[in-house]
């Protein structure tokens, strides 16, 4: 039995809140994708993104939307 994966994005922003990095993460779920993205952070604020819902911001505190 396979387990579908979503494709989440992940922008990572510096001080100024600007772009520094943008990309793509396959996972079969938001906790998945959340540790990921953790993981693979720069910059003082990530955003992760499911389509138009916001999954968590993270940085110096993650916060879960």
């Amino acid at each position: 039995m396979s387990t579908s994966l979503k494709t989440y994005r992940v922008y990572c922003y510096d001080g100024s809140e600007m772009t520094l990095t943008g990309g793509l993460i396959e996972a079969s779920s938001d906790a998945e994708a959340i540790a990921v993205a953790e993981t693979a952070a720069i910059g003082s604020k990530c955003e992760l993104w499911d389509g138009a819902r916001l999954v968590a911001q993270f940085g110096a505190e993650r916060r879960l939307a």
